[in-house]
């Protein structure tokens, strides 16, 4: 356990130093603030910059509004850039020949895994959350009309969705020494779930609705039996997954 929170501080320590911190926490407090602002104001700023000959009729802004561009801006920018700066989180340990040291001291390749896993599971937690409490404060200002209620399901499906391909990632990582690689599998990987969409049998299992449905969720109040099905089948991916990863990089070669 000494060498686990050792090799955890050593993470966290460099990546403040390498500023992957405080440009995710500056994507993701823009993500935060830009959500209710652009869902408030788009539609005057619209109206402004369309000609006077043209009318077009646009329905006054809520809060459903405010979280479809949280959800939008969330999936499309925030979990774009938190791959993108994690995308080398095995690849320059590989480079650098840091784990043959590290494990030649004695420190066990699954306490490494472990805590590289759980240094971006937290970094993810901190940085979403982060970004959703900014989004509901303003929300509530902007839109107190507004409810809170399946606010939670919406939210944490996504987040759990982050989690997967968070998994997703470290898999690959162990998998491929670069940092291009990750990224194509996670790419792949997000194509092969709109892919398998196509087909109802697997759509109603895909772990895909965690972050497509959120808005559905907001509205409905309620999970159908298909989104429980792909909520199973998303935790139970993220166990193998992290099971997976650290049994390959027991075995895998340092060098």
């Amino acid at each position: 356990m000494r060498g686990f929170n050792a090799f955890v501080s050593k993470e966290l320590k460099e990546n403040m130093r390498n500023y992957k911190f405080f440009i995710l926490g500056i994507v993701f407090a823009i993500v935060g603030l830009l959500s209710p602002l652009s869902a408030k104001f788009l539609p005057e700023l619209m109206e402004n910059l369309l000609d006077e000959t043209i009318t077009i009729i646009l329905a006054e802004p809520t809060y459903i509004d405010s979280w479809l561009q949280f959800f939008s801006n969330i999936s499309q920018i925030a979990l774009v850039a938190f791959v993108l700066v994690f995308s080398s989180v095995m690849s320059k340990e590989y480079e650098q020949g840091t784990l043959v040291h590290m494990v030649t001291k004695g420190l066990p390749r699954l306490t490494i895994y472990a805590a590289k896993l759980s240094v971006l599971a937290l970094s993810w937690t901190v940085f979403y959350w982060l970004s959703f409490a900014i989004t509901l404060g303003y929300t509530a200002f902007y839109f107190p009309d507004g409810t809170t209620e399946g606010l939670l399901i919406s939210a944490g499906s996504f987040y759990l969705f982050g989690l997967l391909l968070i998994s997703v990632l470290m898999v690959a990582g162990v998998v491929f020494k670069n940092t291009y690689t990750p990224l194509l599998v996670v790419g792949g990987f997000i194509g092969l779930l709109f892919i398998g969409n196509i087909v109802p049998a697997v759509e109603r299992w895909s772990p895909l609705q965690l972050s497509t449905r959120n808005i559905e969720l907001l509205t409905t109040l309620e999970a159908d039996r298909a989104f429980t099905q792909g909520l199973i089948v998303t935790l139970v991916s993220i166990l193998v997954l992290s099971i997976l990863g650290g049994v390959i990089f027991k075995r895998k070669a340092l060098q």
